[in-house]
């Protein structure tokens, strides 16, 4: 089992160290475990947005972060679990300059890309739900799935990460999504961005892997590879929903997965998960 998206208590909103992380991977039979935690916000987009200092770490923990997830690889490999260090980056325009001075500081196996932000507005924060009020569903998602392609041809992100986040909360759009659909995944094909396949989808109120079943067919036609990750906030959540992750995958037609390891990738049958 692999589970390449995971955070600790050091982003503000979850629980855990990398060490307790490591533990429960072990116990669940996890054999890849990476760390995703949030890249500091940009302090373009931090000025922007309310409550952001609860978004992700300060900048001053960054050495601090990769130099405890380094421990955790020691204690990971006397368990049997291989420990990664990645980072996921809030990826809209105005935080990727941001972004890639602090790829040039730093080394990670992987950069997950996401988009959390619709300008000022923190769409999946539940404290936040009014802001869907305001907008027509179709052209919420149609502004989302734009901004996501957006961020994949910048080439902040190896993975595209909970790629239809936007559902989150059960809004959905009224018009087909077919053509949405097929924009995005042809726009992560051309540049060789992944998505993933992300769990945590299942324990909100859109109740539902990200992404969904038509989009996930999508990507797979497209031929866009895909990763694999729970998302988890707490370590009880390491690995959740692998099993539903696997069944989909199968669904959609996907026979592997992809593991980055310095930001390459590497692939993973379907079967050895």
């Amino acid at each position: 089992m692999i589970d390449c998206h995971v955070h600790t208590w050091r982003c503000r909103h979850a629980v855990g160290t990398p060490e307790e992380y490591v533990r429960a991977g072990a116990e669940r039979g996890v054999s890849v475990l990476t760390f995703t935690e949030h890249l500091p916000l940009s302090p373009a987009l931090a000025a922007r947005v309310p409550g952001a200092d609860g978004y992700a770490m300060p900048e001053a923990e960054l050495s601090t972060y990769m130099a405890e997830v380094a421990e955790a690889a020691v204690l990971g490999e006397s368990l049997g679990v291989e420990v990664l260090c990645g980072i996921e980056i809030d990826a809209v325009a105005v935080a990727r300059p941001y972004a890639f001075e602090m790829l040039d500081m730093y080394d990670f196996d992987v950069t997950l890309g996401s988009i959390h932000f619709i300008d000022d507005w923190a769409f999946d924060d539940p404290a936040r739900r009014d802001g869907y009020d305001r907008w027509d569903p179709d052209e919420l998602w149609e502004r989302y799935f734009a901004d996501v392609a957006d961020a994949a041809r910048s080439g902040v992100a190896d993975v595209m990460a909970h790629v239809d986040l936007v559902k989150k909360f059960g809004v959905r759009p009224q018009k087909a999504t077919d053509g949405m659909f097929l924009d995005v995944a042809t726009a992560l094909a051309a540049v060789g961005v992944a998505v993933e396949v992300n769990t945590a989808g299942l324990r909100k109120p859109c109740a539902e892997i990200y992404p969904g079943a038509a989009l996930l067919r999508a990507f797979q036609e497209a031929g866009v590879p895909i990763t694999v990750g729970s998302d988890a906030h707490a370590p009880d959540e390491v690995g959740a929903g692998a099993e539903e992750a696997k069944a989909a995958l199968v669904e959609a037609g996907y026979r592997s997965v992809v593991v980055f390891r310095g930001r390459k990738m590497q692939e993973v049958g379907v079967d050895d998960l």
